[in-house]
């Protein structure tokens, strides 16, 4: 805190989070197992009131702290933080094509998964790339490894990894790939904050990474986003198109001073204004404290209810994690089997009736989306794991906190209603 008598603020505002719980649960609630649950408290509540008592409430002194905390547990040297995951997607997408990088050329093709959520596609295709999609494996959820390798073209340039659902791709595999056909890598970890493959956290193995800091996420700033690197001169070009291209939020860059230019009003490239705000980076401090915590409570969990699908892995069953992976499980996605006698539609029409609140796999299959009809290069007719994940999967929440007796009472709800179906 900077303030000296900020603590003198914790006992009313604690009565008052108090009060506010306890009003909120005497409401009907439709949902008793919701998709997420508040995971902050009062220490986060008193960082952002210190940051507007401070009367510090844009970029200062908690975002560099935060970016730093967060860049050495994601063993990077470079961490910027931005407003959304959506607008860290949508930076990098960018820096690939600035000329001050010559990474990559408007028109180049890169390849996505073809179940992700849409700012993937979204920001490649606002900078200038060409989309083509890559089917999903639906064991892991993540991109079909094989797949991904046919549809490598004399234009492809880039892969655009996402590491659904908090699991970790086969870096080894993908790493090889891309060292064979000489292919960028940037990742996707909006989903998957303190995941790791053979140990090394997801994010650190492209030239860039995103994570999104949204409220049902693994730790929230409410909104906001982080990118990490091991470039300076990129991360400079990340924090130029974060802020209007504005010589003074670089960190490495010095530009020469011109004449007829005020110092203090330099651009040195184009740029968006995707900041964050002290109240975001005073959240995500605090936040990061709690993540260990919140991250082997949700293993725990996790391992729990497995323990009763597995009595049903004839019909349903969770994604596959590999031996060398750590996920950090963001949801329990389900896939239901072909040999599974009812219909998706009706164990979700079952669920949400007895409170469960559940969601397809982040957006199916996102060629079956409407708004592929308006853009030919997102029409894939033959994605065959992407159609059943779309077909037979969905996801309930996994939980930060210890939900044993949640979780055997939601058994018993699966499992009356299978008795009465199969």
């Amino acid at each position: 805190m900077n303030l000296k008598n900020t603590y003198k603020l914790r006992e009313p505002i604690q009565a008052l989070l108090q009060e506010a719980s306890e009003i909120n649960n005497n409401k009907p609630q439709k949902y008793w197992y919701p998709l997420s649950m508040v995971s902050y408290d009062i220490e986060e509540v008193l960082a952002a009131v210190d940051s507007l008592c401070s009367f510090q409430t844009t970029m200062r002194e908690k975002t560099i702290e935060f970016e730093r905390q967060f860049a050495k547990i994601n063993a990077c040297s470079e961490a910027i933080m931005v407003n959304s995951g959506s607008s860290a997607d949508l930076l990098i997408a960018f820096a690939l094509v600035n000329p001050q990088t010559k990474l990559l050329s408007p028109g180049d093709e890169i390849l996505v998964p073809s179940v992700t959520w849409p700012t993937q596609l979204w920001s490649a295709m606002m900078a200038g790339l060409k989309i083509r999609f890559v089917d999903t494996d639906p064991n892991t959820l993540n991109m079909d490894l094989n797949d991904l390798e046919a549809k490598i073209g004399p234009k492809t340039r880039a892969i655009s990894l996402v590491h659904l659902m908090g699991n970790p791709c086969d870096m080894d595999r993908v790493l090889a790939i891309c060292q064979k056909y000489n292919l960028i890598l940037i990742e996707d970890c909006c989903e998957a904050l303190g995941a790791k493959f053979k140990g090394k956290p997801v994010g650190s193995f492209g030239i860039a990474g995103s994570f999104s800091f949204f409220f049902s996420h693994h730790i929230t700033t409410m909104e906001g986003g982080m990118i990490i690197c091991q470039d300076q001169l990129l991360s400079d070009q990340f924090r130029l198109l974060r802020a209007h291209g504005w010589a003074r939020n670089a960190k490495y860059l010095k530009p020469e001073p011109m004449e007829g230019l005020d110092p203090r009003y330099m651009f040195l490239n184009w740029g968006f204004n995707v900041r964050p705000t002290e109240l975001q980076a005073g959240f995500g401090l605090e936040q990061l404290r709690r993540l260990p915590a919140f991250n082997e409570q949700r293993l725990q969990n996790v391992a729990h209810f497995q323990k009763y699908l597995d009595r049903h892995s004839a019909i349903m069953r969770l994604m596959e994690v590999l031996p060398e992976a750590e996920c950090s499980w963001f949801a329990l996605p389900i896939i239901l089997t072909q040999e599974c006698p009812f219909t998706k539609d009706a164990f979700l029409t079952y669920l949400e009736e007895q409170g469960v609140e559940t969601r397809p796999i982040v957006a199916g299959n996102l060629t079956r989306q409407p708004v592929c009809q308006l853009y030919p290069e997102l029409q894939e007719p033959n994605l065959p794991g992407a159609d059943l994940v779309h077909e037979r999967g969905f996801y309930i929440g996994v939980h930060p906190f210890e939900a044993i007796k949640n979780l055997d009472r939601l058994s018993e709800i699966f499992e009356e209603f299978i008795q009465r179906n199969i």
